[in-house]
């Protein structure tokens, strides 16, 4: 009983000594870090070689690997943004934008003449030739569009003629009598509406030559206003109004230059080709020259 006593004194000494001991061993590099996982000892909470104590990493054997895979993620990290940044410079050519547009525009006429017929003072029909009243019409053009990317872009546009145009003759030869004269005025304008794609291509940041192919429907609203005067030219004697109006859709091409003037501001000029293919306009070149607003 005694030597049982004896041994059992012995044992609670060396256990108390342990205990002690562990107690007072000073805390190694990583016991203030609550990290519960070492990357070479995924499996096992507690590692008998002690690189996992009590929940907190005391020593970690892979230290070196783990640096390791801490570098790499670090570096697919920078890969990933330097991805995201390189994306985001080609994004940056995609840009809406408002636009306004000062056009002049040269028509020529599809027939040789055109004919007003019925009017009661004339004594047959008055022919005039298109090409002589159709004169350069000025419009404004007002354009939305998106530079898609680099090189392309999408465009649609409403345009107007700035001011009806209008050519007054004095013709004589078609009156029922000779006691009065025939004063024609011609007022011509049109509203046009359609979609262009857009080509760039870009010389410099600032700079890109622009082609464009689209498809527009045009409106020209036409008036023939035929007065007959007394001789003495100071009073009417018959008004007849008679309108010619042609609706046409047309086909254009265009080439030109872009100038990144400032940012979200460029100037474009551009030379345009219109078919029309109508008896009253057959073709339209046009110049314009305008801002584009990029947002």
């Amino acid at each position: 009983m005694k030597n049982f006593l004896f041994i059992a004194a012995i044992g609670l000494g060396a256990i108390s000594a342990v205990t002690q001991a562990q107690a007072e061993e000073p805390l190694a590099y990583g016991d203030l870090y609550n990290v519960e996982w070492c990357p070479c000892n995924p499996e096992e909470p507690f590692d008998a070689n002690g690189s996992v104590v009590m929940g907190r990493t005391v020593m970690c054997p892979c230290d070196g690997l783990y640096s390791g895979y801490k570098k790499g993620f670090e570096q697919d990290i920078r890969e990933i943004k330097n991805a995201a940044k390189n994306q985001l410079r080609k994004l940056n050519y995609f840009k809406y934008y408002l636009g306004l547009d000062y056009n002049i525009g040269s028509m020529s006429a599809g027939s040789k003449e055109t004919s007003f017929d019925d009017l009661i003072f004339a004594a047959g029909p008055i022919s005039v030739k298109p090409d002589d009243i159709m004169d350069d019409q000025d419009s404004l053009s007002f354009v939305a569009g998106a530079r898609i990317s680099k090189y392309w872009g999408v465009e649609a546009f409403y345009q107007q003629s700035y001011d009806d145009n209008t050519v007054t003759s004095v013709d004589n030869k078609t009156l029922n009598h000779i006691d009065y004269h025939l004063l024609n005025d011609y007022t011509t304008s049109f509203k046009a509406y359609g979609a262009d794609l857009i080509g760039y291509v870009p010389l410099s940041p600032y700079f890109d030559f622009v082609g464009s192919l689209g498809l527009a429907q045009y409106n020209f609203e036409n008036e023939g206003l035929f007065t007959a005067y007394y001789v003495d030219g100071t009073n009417k004697r018959d008004v007849v109004k008679r309108s010619f109006d042609e609706d046409k859709i047309g086909w254009r091409a265009g080439v030109g230059a872009q100038l990144n003037i400032a940012d979200g501001i460029a100037l474009r000029a551009m030379y345009r080709y219109i078919y029309i293919g109508g008896d009253l306009v057959d073709e339209l070149n046009e110049f314009s020259l305008g801002l584009r607003f990029l947002f």
